[in-house]
């Protein structure tokens, strides 16, 4: 069988595969609306499995027609959007329960799957082919896992599956907004390295909403799904800062980009963090004040050396810097867990001290970490002061 029918071969097999998954969705939809949940329970299952199938096994989209492809996507995208709608009404109707964040859910998802759909029309239109990306079929699918989440009502998980949709969702857009508008002509395709870098950047606004997301300054009175969510979002920004990094040098992909971007993102990400601990009472402004003095300070250090063609590379006491800063913020989300408050009466008492105590010690590492910067730049001082 030579290549043309087996990408034919293929194609076919896809398709059966959508219209498949087609039938549940639409199964899903009924079974909701006639209180049967357990069956659309077994059918989002299914659906997750050809999902999955579909996207990294069979990778159908490589070889199905540019239109053909579009308008499966726009089905199969018009079916989740119905079963998430399904879900919001049958629990209005049924059980007088708003579910405020499903509501958002099913409206992003429309939205984005119209916006997707036009201008994947325009590039057709172009003669240029749609780019499907990761971030893509990451959403893809957790809008299937959220879907059987809800269906099964558990409540712990409800938000943590449904703000991580919206994340991956959000992630995905501006991914295939920034491939859209590149000029492919004068500007090369950001690396794997750099997307990671770019994501902190990209994520680090929907932690505020997490963080603030029941509408106060308290961060204790939130509900645990949405402080575990903060806690994996930290977690996410320190691990992609040790990915990013990694990946540039295994793949030989460093770039100048990447140089400025990283410590960039790790700025933004973390004093973003420390703004938010400002406002829920768990640093002092004094001390984030100090902080972003310091940060700055080595900022227009670097700035000046490269006016002397200077390169002024990391040095051990930043990196002790970032990652102390890193555990100090972990420790801190850590403690606020309602299970971990709980579990130790003593940390409960204590809590109003233990935050500030962290946030002194981070401070105080910042500060030393920048006076070892410009004692080593003095070389560079003495050309300006």
């Amino acid at each position: 069988m030579n290549e043309k029918e087996s990408n034919k071969a293929l194609r076919l097999r896809g398709r059966i595969w959508n219209y498949v998954q087609f039938i549940l969705l639409i199964a899903i939809s009924f079974f909701i609306w006639n209180a049967m949940l357990p069956m659309a329970t077994a059918c989002t299952i299914c659906v997750l499995i050809i999902g999955w199938v579909k996207l990294y096994k069979l990778r159908t989209q490589e070889v199905e027609k540019p239109y053909y492809r579009l308008w499966l996507n726009f089905v199969d995208g018009l079916l989740s959007v119905s079963v998430l709608g399904s879900i919001f009404i049958y629990d209005k109707v049924k059980n007088n329960d708003v579910e405020l964040l499903l509501g958002i859910g099913a409206i992003v998802l429309f939205l984005r799957l119209i916006t997707h759909t036009i201008f994947s029309l325009a590039i057709l239109r172009e003669g240029k082919m749609i780019r499907r990306g990761n971030w893509a079929k990451l959403a893809n699918l957790s809008i299937i896992i959220t879907m059987g989440v809800y269906l099964l009502g558990l409540e712990h998980y409800k938000q943590v599956c449904m703000v991580s949709s919206l994340l991956l969702m959000s992630a995905a857009t501006i991914a295939y907004l920034y491939w859209y508008y590149r000029d492919s002509e004068h500007r090369k395709p950001l690396s794997i390295a750099s997307q990671i870098t770019m994501s902190r950047i990209i994520l680090t606004p929907f932690f505020l909403w997490v963080f603030f997301y029941d509408g106060d300054l308290d961060y204790s009175n939130n509900t645990f799904a949405l402080k575990l969510i903060a806690l994996l979002m930290v977690l996410g920004f320190m691990l992609t800062d040790f990915l990013d990094g990694y990946l540039a040098r295994k793949m030989g992909e460093v770039s100048t980009l990447g140089k400025y971007l990283d410590p960039f993102s790790d700025k933004i990400s973390n004093m973003t963090i420390f703004l938010s601990f400002i406002a829920t009472g768990y640093a002092p402004v004094w001390m984030v004040a100090l902080i972003y003095f310091r940060e700055a300070s080595v900022e227009t250090l670097r700035t000046l050396a490269a006016a002397e063609n200077v390169i002024m590379p990391a040095r051990r006491s930043g990196k002790w810097k970032t990652a102390l800063q890193g555990i100090g913020i972990v420790i801190i989300l850590t403690g606020a867990l309602d299970p971990i408050q709980k579990s130790i009466p003593a940390l409960t008492e204590s809590w109003n001290i233990i935050p500030p105590i962290i946030m002194g010690v981070i401070t105080t590492i910042t500060l030393i970490s920048g006076i070892d910067y410009f004692i080593s730049s003095k070389h560079v001082l003495k050309k300006y002061v």
